[in-house]
C-alpha cells in the first residue's frame, strides 16, 4: 500500500474529527489573514485537503470566495456536502490536480505533510500550474526539530497510521522557487491539542510570480 492510499483508508476512519483548531490562534490567524487580504473580493480559492470543510473551508466562503475544495476522503466529502453545501467539491487526490492558471490563491492547511518529497514537488508544480499570475499560496505544516527516519513518518492520529512527514522552510522555499514561487511571509508557532499533540506548525505565504 502506498502513502496516497494509507492516508485515504486512515482518514476515511477519522472523519469529522479531522477538523483543526487553530484558525483564530496566534500566528496562523496572522497569516491566513494576510492570504484573504491578498485574494480579490470574490476571487476563486482551491482548497487542497478540505476534511469535514470547517472551519477553513467555511470561513473562506463566509468572507464571500468561490471555493473549490478537494479531498481524497469519501467520509471527508460526505462530511463536506453537509458543512460547505456551497462549495464547489470534487473527490480527488491534490496529486492529481488538473487546473491551469483557474485560482487567485490556493491554501494547504495540514494536507502537504501527508506527502512523500516526490509528491510533494509534483503537487508543487500542479499548485503553481493551477494559480493565475501574481496568485497566492498559504501552506501550514509541521517541520522538522529533530532528525528522521523513514518510518519516524508513520505515526497514529485516532488510532490510524497515517503518513505524515514535517517539511522545513529551506525544502517548502527550494521546492516551490522552481515554479516561479517566491516566499512572502513565514511564521510559527507551537500548538498542543488532544488530537494531534504537540505540533511545531510552519505556516508560510507564498505567490506566484
Amino acid at each position: 500500500m502506498d502513502i496516497i492510499e494509507l492516508n485515504e483508508q486512515g482518514w476515511n476512519q477519522i472523519g469529522e474529527k479531522a477538523a483543526l483548531p487553530y484558525l483564530n490562534q496566534g500566528n496562523y490567524s496572522i497569516v491566513f489573514n494576510e492570504f484573504c487580504r491578498a485574494i480579490p473580493k470574490k476571487g476563486a480559492i482551491l482548497d487542497l485537503g478540505c476534511g469535514p470543510g470547517i472551519p477553513v473551508t467555511k470561513e473562506l466562503l463566509d468572507r464571500g470566495f468561490k471555493v473549490t475544495a478537494i479531498d481524497f476522503s469519501e467520509e471527508m466529502i460526505k462530511a463536506a456536502k453537509k458543512n460547505i453545501p456551497q462549495a464547489t467539491l470534487r473527490k480527488i487526490s491534490m496529486t492529481e490536480i488538473d487546473y491551469a492558471n483557474e485560482f487567485d490563491g490556493v491554501i494547504a492547511s495540514y494536507t502537504m505533510l501527508c506527502l512523500d518529497p516526490d509528491n510533494f514537488d509534483m503537487t508543487a508544480k500542479k499548485i503553481s500550474i493551477a494559480l493565475k499570475k501574481c496568485g497566492f499560496f498559504f501552506i501550514a505544516l509541521n517541520e522538522p526539530k529533530k532528525m528522521y527516519n523513514e518510518e519516524d513518518y508513520h505515526t497514529k492520529i485516532d488510532g490510524q497510521t497515517i503518513y505524515s512527514r514535517p517539511y522545513s522552510e529551506k525544502e517548502i522555499t527550494d521546492v516551490f522557487s522552481k515554479y516561479s514561487m517566491k516566499v512572502i511571509q513565514v511564521k510559527r508557532e507551537i500548538y498542543n491539542s488532544d488530537m494531534y499533540g504537540k505540533e511545531y506548525c510552519l505556516i508560510m505565504l507564498l505567490r506566484k510570480d
